[in-house]
C-alpha cells in the first residue's frame, strides 16, 4: 500500500490520501449493498402478500347469499351477541345466579352485622376498628419517658 497523494483532477484535492479514496469506495459498496438488500427483501415481501391473498380461504368454500348473512344477524341480535357499542366491548356471558334472593340478603345482613359491608370509597379496604393493648396508665409513663429522653429519629421510625 502506497500513500501517494492522488492529483485532485483523479482524487479530489490535494491532501487527499489513496486509502481515504479507498475507504470512501469501500463505503460507498457498503451501501449500496445494503439498499439491494431492502430493495430484495420489500419485493419478496409484496410478492408472498400477493400469492396469500389468491389463496382459496377453507372455511367458506361456498360464499353466503345476501339472505344468509342477513338471517345470522337477526338471530344474534335475538340472542344478544352482537356488540352494539364500544361500551360492550368485550361481551361478557349474562349472568346465572347460583343462590337464591333469601340467601343473598342473608349473606348481606351477615356483613352488615359484621362490620364488613363497604359504604364508600373512604371504607376500602376495610380495616377492623382499633383496640389498644395498653392501659391510659401505660401509655402516660410511656410519654413521660419519652419526654425526658425525646428520640426526634423515633418518629419516624415506628417506635
Amino acid at each position: 500500500m502506497s500513500s501517494t497523494k492522488l492529483p485532485s483532477s483523479i482524487g479530489g484535492p490535494k491532501g487527499v490520501h489513496d486509502r481515504s479514496v479507498r475507504r470512501f469506495f469501500v463505503n460507498y459498496r457498503k451501501k449500496k449493498m445494503a439498499i439491494n438488500q431492502l430493495a430484495a427483501a420489500l419485493f419478496l415481501t409484496v410478492l408472498s402478500g400477493s400469492v396469500l391473498a389468491d389463496a382459496p380461504n377453507p372455511q367458506s368454500a361456498t360464499p353466503k347469499t345476501r339472505a344468509e348473512v342477513m338471517a345470522e344477524l337477526i338471530q344474534a341480535r335475538a340472542n344478544g351477541e352482537l356488540n352494539i357499542s364500544d361500551a360492550d366491548y368485550p361481551s361478557t356471558p349474562k349472568f346465572v345466579s347460583t343462590k337464591s334472593r333469601a340467601q343473598v340478603i342473608a349473606e348481606l345482613e351477615q356483613a352488615r352485622a359484621s362490620g364488613e359491608l363497604n359504604v364508600n370509597d373512604a371504607d376500602y379496604p376495610y380495616a377492623p376498628p382499633f383496640v389498644s393493648t395498653k392501659t391510659r396508665a401505660q401509655v402516660l409513663a410511656e410519654l413521660v419517658e419519652y419526654n425526658k429522653h425525646p428520640d426526634p429519629q423515633g418518629l419516624y421510625h415506628g417506635y
